[in-house]
C-alpha cells in the first residue's frame, strides 16, 4: 500500500473543478439509446478535503459512489483520520452489501459483547450483523472507539470474506514482510491471504507495520480491494447490479461502447455528472482510447456515473465474484441463449447463466453434463452473470467445501 500524503490542500475540489472537465459534466439530453442495465450506484460526493493528487482518489470516490464510505455531512471525509473499530465494522458491513439490512434494524437492540454500552447507537446494526455473520466474536471485548490496526482489520476483513479456513491452512507461513515478527502468530493467516489476494500490500519499506492504525483513505483502498471476494448472495447482487467491465471500442462526450465477455457490446450513455479514471487518477473522457480496458457503475437511469480506463487487462481473479450453495432451480444455458441458476444459501439467489459457462466437478471439467437440484454447488460470477458452475460433492477423501467454516476469535 502507498504511503498517504501528508500535507492536504485547503482549497475545495468543488471549487477546484470549476475549471476542470476532470469530472465530466454532460448535457441533460443525448441521442444515446437507452441504457439496457440500470444499476445502484450514486455521483460520488466531491470530498474539500480529498485533493485531485491524492493517491486515494479513485478508491475514495468509487467507495463513496457505492454507499461504502461516507463523508462527515460538511464536505469533509477527513482521508488521514485513524479509523475506529465500530467505524471499520460499519464499512465493512456495507462493502458487504448489507447497508440496507443494517439500516433496518433498531438501534437499541442488545449486543453481545462484554462491553457493548460503549457501542455507538449509530453503528450497533452493523455491529450486530457483524456477530450474526460471524466475523466478530460474541463475549469479547470490541473497544468500539479504539483504533484500528492493520492486523486487527486484516483479520476483520478476510473473515467477512468468508475466508477463515483458507487463513487457518496458512498460520505455519513464513511471511516476506521485514517485520515479520511482530505480527502476533494469531494473524500470520489472515495476513498470508489478505496478501496473496493483493487486499492490504506492505510497504515500501517492505514492512507490514501490523500495530500502526488504519487512516479512512487506506480502509477505501482495502475494500476496494476485497470488494469482489466477498459472498456474492441476494444484497452483493443487489449492490453490485450496474457494474460493467470490457474492452472500449468508442467514447464520446455523450456515450461510452465497449465489448463485455456476458453481454456482448453494450452502449450507455454518460450521466449529466460522472468521473473518469484513467488508471487511479482522475482524467477526461478524451484520455480513453480504444482498447483499453474500461470499467463502469451504472446509476438507476442506466447512465454512467464512474468510468475506470486501464491499458492492462485485468485477470480473471481480479474481477470475478463468487457464491455458493443448494441449487433450488436450473435451466441449462445453450448456444443461442443464456440459462438460468437459483441457489439457496440462508437466502434465495437467481442469476443468469453465460452462454459458453463451464460446468465442473469438484473442479475438474469434463466430468458431470448436468447440474440437479440439491446439488451444492460454487459459481464464479461475472457482470452478474454465471460463467462457471462447479458441482462440489463429497469424495472418500474428505468433504463438501464446507459450506459453514468455523470462525475463530477475531482478537
Amino acid at each position: 500500500m502507498k504511503k498517504k500524503i501528508t500535507a492536504l490542500l485547503a482549497l475545495t475540489l468543488v471549487s477546484t473543478l470549476g475549471a476542470s472537465s476532470a469530472f465530466a459534466t454532460m448535457p441533460d439530453k443525448n441521442d444515446r439509446p437507452d441504457a439496457l442495465i440500470k444499476g445502484t450506484f450514486k455521483y460520488a460526493t466531491k470530498f474539500q478535503d480529498v485533493t485531485l493528487d491524492d493517491w486515494a482518489i479513485r478508491f475514495v470516490t468509487e467507495m463513496n459512489a457505492k454507499g461504502v464510505i461516507n463523508g462527515y455531512g460538511d464536505g469533509r471525509f477527513l482521508p488521514s483520520n485513524n479509523v475506529t473499530h465500530e467505524e471499520a465494522i460499519v464499512m465493512t458491513v456495507r462493502a458487504m452489501g448489507l447497508g440496507d439490512e443494517a439500516q433496518a434494524v433498531s438501534p437499541n437492540l442488545t449486543l453481545d459483547l462484554t462491553d457493548a454500552a460503549q457501542v455507538s447507537d449509530w453503528a450497533k446494526p452493523y455491529v450486530s450483523l457483524a456477530l450474526q455473520n460471524g466475523f466478530l466474536d460474541a463475549k469479547t471485548a470490541l473497544n468500539p472507539q479504539g483504533n484500528a490496526d492493520r492486523e486487527w482489520t486484516t483479520e476483520l476483513v478476510v473473515r467477512a470474506m468468508g475466508l477463515s479456513d483458507e487463513a487457518q491452512a496458512h498460520m505455519k507461513d513464513t511471511l516476506a514482510f521485514n517485520d515479520a515478527k511482530e505480527i502476533d502468530a494469531s494473524a500470520v493467516g489472515y495476513v498470508a491471504v489478505a496478501a496473496d489476494h493483493k487486499i492490504i500490500n506492505g510497504y515500501n519499506d517492505h514492512t507490514f507495520q501490523p500495530n500502526k492504525p488504519v487512516a479512512r483513505n487506506e480502509l477505501a483502498v482495502i475494500l476496494c480491494n476485497a470488494e469482489h471476494l466477498f459472498d456474492y448472495n441476494a444484497d452483493r447482487q443487489h449492490q453490485a447490479q450496474g457494474q460493467l467491465q470490457g474492452v472500449l471500442k468508442t467514447i464520446t462526450a455523450a456515450g461510452i461502447t465497449f465489448s463485455t465477455q456476458t453481454k456482448g457490446d453494450v452502449t450507455y450513455k454518460v450521466a449529466a455528472q460522472s468521473y473518469f479514471f484513467l488508471n487511479n487518477k482522475i482524467a477526461e473522457w478524451s484520455d480513453f482510447k480504444p482498447g483499453m480496458n474500461v470499467r463502469v457503475l451504472l446509476n438507476q437511469n442506466g447512465e454512467v456515473v464512474f468510468a475506470q480506463a486501464k491499458d492492462v487487462a485485468p485477470s480473471l481473479e481480479e474481477i470475478e465474484n463468487f457464491a455458493k450453495g443448494k441449487v433450488i432451480g436450473y435451466t441449462a444455458a445453450t448456444a443461442t441463449a443464456e440459462g438460468s441458476i437459483s441457489i439457496n444459501n440462508n437466502k434465495s439467489l437467481t442469476l443468469p447463466v453465460a452462454k459458453d459457462a463451464k460446468v465442473l466437478l469438484n473442479g475438474v471439467a469434463g466430468q458431470i453434463s448436468t447440474v440437479k437440484v440439491n446439488d451444492s454447488v460454487r459459481l464464479v460470477i461475472l457482470d452478474n452473470t454465471v460463467i462457471q458452475i462447479n458441482v462440489v460433492k463429497a469424495t472418500s477423501a474428505g468433504g463438501d467445501d464446507s459450506f459453514s467454516p468455523e470462525k475463530p476469535v477475531l482478537k
